[in-house]
């Protein structure tokens, strides 16, 4: 997802590193040293996968069917049969690897069969990438096997993966790489965003005791030395989607890095080539044990009714398969999960910048009548291909899974409509429509729903903080062209309550609230209507709460809806992501401490005992402060709460720019009181 339009190979301008004290000609000098002592250089050859920005995703998907995959076997060939000594090997996700398997005629089946067998064409361990903070550790386990049977099927033995332009993931995905046979993950962080503050290559640990050896690298990677000194690797890409390169660009890769490691064998190579020269390397690794973290997480708020949908199928699976109704390597599960796993890749549309752009088109007005235009209807299309993924994975479950999951996600659809018959119930809470639980010595301000505004100075700010690339298309793609002062303010607006009632029969509390505008937050930009449920169970160990937010406006003005909850006598968190609970305090520095991206629950330690929050349907849960466009590598201060995005919109590209409709925020609050 690089924000230009050509990303010039890596290779052609190579890093060069500077030690403390010396001057710029010493470094150089250094270098060459160095250099000279490289005896070998692995050559990885790739190009970085979106799954549309460029295009829509389908356009994408069958330029690399009909043209990258059949042109990279070419490349390949032409330079073997010419008798060159350069080789080309061409890495690419596993899932284009299936899916051309599956679509191809038999004989550019065979022929890529060929090229698989020879080495001329390889799969990265992970089919795409994800941003790893929205998959649950059924799912993401199960997206892992896709390599693996490729593995099987061909004789291979495929060790490490790759992730591009993400800048952080989450522990949780270590065990699961681990023992998925996978011990080296290389990750190449988007040049315009903050690299977190990890070693460039060391051991990444889980609590669990599983590892990987992490390479860390500022952009979508470049080379490095390894540390036995004798071996190098470069990363030599093409640009989002351009395909492989032409005989003639890698007749001048070779010949550019020769002229750089002079004394060095250059080998066309793997990332699995590279994880066995560091294999004995590894005890002598820097060892990280903490969580990293995704700064860019906040985007997957921008679609509160596809995520609800994905996390509930994500769900049906995780209990599937744990209660055996669907064996996880089995090629149903597989398919089902790959297809599912869509939604969790980095990429959710077209690039605002290049497609949409109407820059002079935010006010909500103008923007209303705007959505019948050409650019606006493209990039709407982009994203429904997006949500499409979900019901498209249905197809691969057994009968009786899929009705199953056909249910659920009608029963996602469904609008409480609250009667409001009962008891008057308004002294049960604060006057914005907040409930003071306080019971077994808990105590906790619960439910405080609100509406954010955000100002240029916001994104000034942000960009300031975080965009390490002042140029043009970082800050179009981090900030909101063409927004200016006076359209919006910085803005928290908090809900009234407008009335409650008590239902004894089902020991449940409605309320109807709202949200009044003032200043440059306009009434017609917020839901016509919001409600809300609390329902207890017989000793309150346990309260159920819905909100709704009804018939939301879609609005390009950016903006961001919360739901709030102030425990008392804090004295820890944890954030459970792909089945791991992290300690919020225990992110590195650089890596995201303010928002976390949620798998199933929150657990706060108090005093008195852990409260536990389920998040069925919002994914972010921000700690401390209501807190987006603030990067900070800061700790955040429990004191302050936690705080569930229930929707964003602050990207400034490739995420959904805008949302409108009808969408439920289910929670369940756990007390589970010291004792327990």
């Amino acid at each position: 997802m690089k924000r230009r339009k050509f990303y010039c190979s890596c290779l052609l301008v190579l890093t060069t590193f500077f030690a403390v004290g010396q001057t710029p000609n010493d470094a150089v000098k250094n270098d060459a040293v160095k250099n000279d002592a490289v005896q070998k250089v692995h050559l990885i050859f790739k190009t970085h996968l979106d799954i549309g920005f460029t295009e829509l995703s389908s356009v994408v998907e069958q330029r690399y069917m009909n043209e990258f995959i059949p042109k990279a076997i070419a490349v390949a060939e032409e330079l073997r049969n010419s008798g060159a000594k350069e080789r080309y090997v061409w890495t690419t996700g596993s899932w284009l690897i299936a899916t051309y398997l599956e679509q191809a005629s038999p004989e550019n089946k065979a022929k890529l069969e060929a090229a698989i067998r020879r080495g001329d064409i390889v799969w990265n361990a992970i089919p795409y990438t994800v941003e790893s903070e929205s998959l649950n550790k059924a799912l993401f386990g199960t997206m892992l096997q896709l390599s693996r049977k490729l593995d099987q099927k061909y004789g291979k033995q495929t060790r490490a993966a790759k992730m591009t332009d993400v800048p952080g993931h989450t522990r949780g995905i270590v065990p699961l790489l681990q023992k998925s046979g996978i011990d080296f993950l290389q990750i190449g962080v988007n040049p315009a965003s903050k690299v977190p503050n990890v070693p460039a290559l060391c051991r990444w640990k889980s609590p669990d005791g599983s590892e990987v050896t992490l390479m860390y690298q500022k952009d979508y990677g470049s080379d490095m030395i390894l540390p036995d000194g004798k071996t190098a690797m470069v990363i030599v890409f093409t640009g989002d989607n351009h395909g492989p390169h032409t005989v003639q660009q890698v007749k001048e890769i070779y010949a550019s890095i020769q002229k750089r490691y002079p004394n060095a064998t250059l080998q066309a190579s793997t990332l699995s080539d590279v994880a066995a020269v560091l294999r004995p390397m590894k005890d002598k690794l820097p060892l990280v044990t903490q969580e990293i973290g995704d700064t860019w997480i906040h985007g997957f708020g921008s679609s509160p009714l596809m995520m609800a949908r994905f996390r509930a199928l994500a769900r049906c699976y995780e209990s599937w398969v744990k209660d055996g109704r669907i064996n996880p390597n089995s090629d149903a599960a597989i398919r089902f999960a790959i297809k599912l796993g869509l939604v969790a890749e980095h990429t959710w549309g077209l690039d605002v910048k290049t497609h949409l752009q109407h820059w002079d088109t935010y006010r909500f007005t103008d923007f209303q009548a705007a959505l019948n235009l050409p650019a606006f209807k493209k990039i709407q299309a982009s994203w429904a291909e997006k949500e499409a993924h979900i019901n498209q994975s249905l197809q691969y479950l057994p009968k009786d899974l899929r009705a199953e999951a056909e249910n659920v996600l009608r029963q996602l659809a469904l609008v409480p409509k609250p009667t409001f018959e009962g008891v008057d119930a308004s002294q049960q809470f604060s006057n914005d429509g907040s409930f003071q639980l306080n019971k077994g010595g808990f105590q906790m301000k619960m439910g405080e729903l609100s509406y954010q505004s955000f100002s240029t100075a916001d994104f000034e700010r942000f960009r300031d903080s975080y965009i390490t690339q002042k140029v043009d298309w970082a800050i179009q793609d981090f900030g909101k062209p063409g927004l200016t002062p006076d359209m919006a303010e910085s803005r928290t607006l908090l809900a009234t309550l407008q009335k409650s009632v008590y239902n004894k029969a089902k020991n449940e509390l409605y309320s109807q609230l709202s949200l009044t505008g003032a200043g440059k937050v306009e009434q017609q930009v917020l839901p016509k209507q919001i409600f809300s449920s609390y329902r207890f169970d017989e000793n309150t160990k346990h309260i159920e709460l819905c909100y709704t937010l009804v018939d939301k406006p879609a609005n390009r003005l950016p903006e961001a809806y919360w739901l709030s909850f102030y425990p008392e006598g804090v004295v820890d968190m944890l954030v459970e992501k792909v089945g791991q609970p992290v300690r919020v305090l225990d992110v590195v520095e650089g890596g995201n401490r303010q928002m976390h991206g949620l798998d199933h629950y929150v657990d706060i330690v108090t005093d008195a005992g852990k409260i536990r929050i389920r998040s069925n349907d919002a994914l972010l849960v921000a700690i401390g402060k209501r807190d987006l466009l603030n990067y900070s590598t800061d700790q955040p201060d429990l004191r302050g709460g936690l705080h569930f995005c229930l929707y964003n919109n602050v990207w400034g590209t490739n995420f959904s720019m805008w949302f409108g409709g009808t969408v439920n925020y289910r929670f369940d609050v756990e007390l589970i009181p010291n004792n327990n």
